[in-house]
């Protein structure tokens, strides 16, 4: 039950993860374009800011899917399925302290909440699966 519940709300996180790509994409370009078109800057290197922006956000919808991916795969008692949702959540953590740290942005606690689920659900989902196992049911040949 643990181990169910502990996935889901592993998945939920990844879930959130992935809708920051469309946030940071299409919602945070508003804000990119009135600070770009307050400076001075060559044709090529506006493309390449837009370029890494874009970037970042599909970096986001990929993570969200690995965490979602490893929530299921851990659900079905799959070892090794944690290290995707831990590394992604460590990041999103120091990440998110950091710029919080030096930024003084509420929003980047946004990072800090996601990353501490992501690493507090995996630990979660890893205790619970590392209970006593049982053996995989094997099929009975059709005779």
């Amino acid at each position: 039950m643990l181990r169910k519940l502990a996935s889901m709300l592993l998945a939920l996180t990844g879930l959130l993860i992935s809708l920051g790509a469309f946030g940071h994409s299409f919602m945070g370009r508003k804000a990119l374009d009135a600070g770009l078109g307050l400076l001075p800057i060559d044709m090529h290197t506006d493309k390449l800011i837009y370029l890494v922006w874009y970037f970042c956000g599909g970096c986001m919808l990929v993570f969200g899917v690995l965490v979602i991916r490893g929530a299921w795969m851990a659900a079905r008692g799959e070892r090794g399925a944690l290290f995707a949702p831990c590394t992604i959540g460590a990041f999103y953590l120091v990440t998110g302290t950091m710029a919080l740290s030096t930024m003084r942005e509420p929003f980047w606690s946004v990072f800090v909440v996601l990353g501490g689920l992501a690493l507090v659900l995996s630990a979660v989902l890893g205790f619970a699966s590392a209970g006593p196992r049982v053996a995989p049911r094997t099929r009975q040949p059709v005779a």
